[in-house]
């Protein structure tokens, strides 16, 4: 078995990158934890890779002190994949068919979705280009933790970022709604996939569908208005849909 890669070195280098955007100290005690990066104001801001439910206590703990907390989540738009033999020789690379998007990326916030809405929290998907390194093995391997469905002959070592492309930035309602396409007043998933299989946005967007309306509904950003023919209909807050202007 393999041990999992920690992906220190993406992490570190966006690490130094915002906290020199904000003028910010790193490595700073907040009660039992270290915070990436705490800024002249106080502001705490942390850099997420994965797994985003592993910082809602210390955003609640922030979020008590009414201190602002952002949560910075890398979202790779392009990866090249690099491999390795075991002597550390590169025998090839190549550009990776996998593209991420802030709706694939969606998924990352079922684990906090009740405080993103806080005035306290500030989200940003920034796009990046990374580049990943493995090791070929003789053998295919499972990773010590288990991860893997299927062994395969490789396994991680490093993870570089190469590029900082743009940032989306989410803070209140209004900013979640402009993930939304045109809709009717009542609408159902159907009609959402419908509007997001366009050109105006990523191709993966329609496939995320109900993933927004699980999130959104959970935000008290939509409500449920009626069911028709074993279809659940939904229309956006009325207090929330003020804010679309």
């Amino acid at each position: 078995m393999i041990n999992t890669y920690n992906e220190s070195e993406l992490h570190k280098t966006l690490k130094l990158y915002y906290a020199e955007l904000y003028g910010g100290q790193t490595e700073i005690q907040f009660h039992k934890w270290i915070c990436d990066i705490q800024t002249p104001s106080g502001t705490i801001i942390e850099i997420q890779t994965s797994n985003l439910a592993a910082l809602k206590e210390k955003a609640l703990a922030a979020i008590k002190e009414k201190r602002d907390f952002i949560i910075v989540h890398p979202i790779i738009t392009e990866k090249r994949i690099e491999n390795y033999t075991q002597e550390g020789i590169l025998v090839s690379k190549r550009k990776s068919p996998k593209s991420e998007t802030v709706y694939s990326e969606l998924k990352s916030l079922t684990g906090v979705y009740d405080i993103l809405l806080s005035r306290y929290v500030t989200l940003i998907f920034i796009e990046i280009s990374s580049t990943e390194q493995r090791i070929k093995t003789d053998t295919k391997i499972q990773l010590a933790n288990k991860s893997r469905m299927y062994k395969k002959n490789w396994y991680k070592t490093g993870k570089k970022l190469t590029e900082i492309k743009k940032e989306h930035l989410f803070h209140g309602k209004k900013s979640y709604l402009e993930l939304l396409p045109k809709l009717p007043e009542t609408f159902s998933s159907s009609e959402l996939k419908e509007k997001l299989n366009s050109d105006e946005f990523p191709k993966n967007a329609k496939q995320n569908a109900n993933l927004i309306l699980w999130l959104f509904y959970r935000m008290n950003l939509i409500e449920k208005t009626e069911k028709k023919e074993r279809r659940i209909y939904y229309k956006i807050k009325t207090q929330v849909k003020n804010l679309q202007g």
